[in-house]
C-alpha cells in the first residue's frame, strides 16, 4: 500500500477501514508490518514509499508494561545493566508485588526489541540498596556471568554512609552466617562456621558524626557490607537491622548503601566492561547536609573578628568598678 508521510496508526485505521482503537491495537500485537518487518509502535511515521500489511495471521505479542522505567547503562542480546532505584525488590515477593526489578526490566527488553524476553537474575541487591545491576537475558550469558561472581573475578563496589568516624582503611574477613536459628545475620567470631566474608573498606569523606566509606567486596555474602560495618561499631545510616536509625546523625530516609561499581567480562565478547552509578539524590542530599554542618562547626571554631583587642580575663571573673585606696586619697 502506498502512503503519504502520516503516522502508522493512520494508514492502519485507513487500510483496515475501521477505528482508530483497532488500528492501535492491531499494531501493538505485533500484526503490521512496514516493508515486511513488525512494528509495534502506533506513533511510527510511514512515508510514501513504504509498504504496509496487516497480517493477523502473525503470533500476537504481548503488549510492553506500564512500568516505570529504568535507568539502562548497557543493553545487547546477552545482557542488561541497570541502575536499580532504591525500594524495588528484585524478585516478585510472595503476596503478589507485581512492580519488581524483573518484571521492569522486561519491560526495558520489550520496548527496545519488540519481542518478549525472559530476564535472568545473577546477583542480587538488597530492596533498599540502590546502583547497578547486571542481567542476562540467556543462559548462556547467566552461567557465564554466574561463574564470575562464584569466582569473585567481578568488581564490586559499593558507597556507604555509616555512624562514627572511619579514619583508615580496613581489611575485614569475617565468616558471615546466624549464630542461632531466627537469629539475624551476624560476623562471626575466628573458627565459628560460616560463610568466607572479606570487605575492603576505606574512608572517603570525614563528617562529626558519620563517615562516606567505599566498600571493596572480595567475596559476595548476603548483608555482607552492613554485617561487616556494624560488627566495626559503624552501621550504615538507616540501617534497621543492624543499626539503629533513631541514634543516626542524619537522616536519610532509607538504607544509605549504594552499588556504584561494577566491572565484569562481556559472556559474548570477553570485553572488560566497567559502569558506573552516581549517588542518587537522597543519600546525596544527606551528604549536602552534613557538608554544611562541618562548615557551619568550622566557623565557630575560627570566629571572624572585627580587629578589636579584648581584654584577657580569667575564667569566671566578675568586673567590678576601679576605686582610689586610702592612701591614693591622701596623696
Amino acid at each position: 500500500m502506498d502512503t503519504t508521510h502520516h503516522r502508522l496508526a493512520r494508514v492502519v485505521q485507513e487500510l483496515l477501514g475501521g477505528s482508530h482503537a483497532r488500528a492501535k491495537h492491531e499494531i501493538e500485537v505485533g500484526h503490521v508490518l512496514i516493508n515486511g518487518a513488525v512494528v509495534c509502535d502506533p506513533g511510527a511515521w510511514v512515508a510514501a514509499p513504504d509498504r504496509v500489511e496487516h497480517r493477523p495471521d502473525l503470533p500476537r505479542r504481548h503488549r510492553p508494561s506500564a512500568t516505570p522505567p529504568l535507568e539502562v547503562f548497557h543493553a545487547d542480546d546477552a545482557i542488561l545493566v541497570i541502575n536499580k532505584p532504591a525500594g524495588l525488590l528484585v524478585h516478585p515477593t510472595v503476596d503478589g508485588e507485581q512492580d519488581t526489578v524483573i518484571s521492569r526490566a522486561a519491560a526495558v527488553v520489550e520496548r527496545l526489541t519488540g519481542r518478549h524476553s525472559r530476564v535472568l537474575v545473577v546477583h542480587r541487591l538488597d530492596r533498599d540498596t540502590s546502583g547497578v545491576m547486571v542481567l542476562a537475558l540467556a543462559h548462556a550469558a547467566a552461567q557465564h556471568l554466574q561463574r564470575q561472581f562464584r569466582a569473585h573475578t567481578v568488581e564490586r563496589r559499593y558507597h556507604a554512609l555509616v555512624r562514627g568516624e572511619v579514619t583508615e582503611e580496613t581489611r575485614v574477613e569475617r565468616a558471615i552466617a546466624r549464630p542461632r536459628p531466627g537469629a539475624r545475620r551476624a560476623a562471626l567470631a575466628p573458627g565459628r562456621r560460616g560463610a568466607y566474608a572479606v570487605t575492603m573498606l576505606r574512608p572517603v569523606e570525614q563528617f562529626a558524626g558519620a563517615t562516606l566509606v567505599e566498600a571493596e567486596l572480595g567475596t559476595g555474602k548476603t548483608h555482607q557490607v552492613r554485617v561487616h560495618l556494624a560488627y566495626l561499631g559503624h552501621p550504615v545510616l538507616g540501617d534497621t537491622v543492624y543499626g539503629t536509625p533513631r541514634e543516626d546523625p542524619v537522616a536519610v530516609g532509607r538504607l544509605a548503601l549504594h552499588a556504584a561499581v561494577l566491572g565484569l567480562v562481556h559472556p559474548s565478547s570477553g570485553e572488560r566492561l566497567r559502569f558506573t552509578a552516581p549517588l542518587p539524590e537522597d543519600i546525596a542530599g544527606a551528604l549536602r547536609r552534613l557538608r554544611a554542618r562541618r562548615r557551619s562547626a568550622q566557623r565557630l571554631v575560627h570566629p571572624i573578628t572585627s580587629g578589636r583587642r579584648e581584654p584577657e580575663r580569667t575564667a569566671g571573673a566578675t568586673r567590678r568598678p576601679l576605686r582610689r585606696t586610702p592612701r591614693q586619697r591622701g596623696s
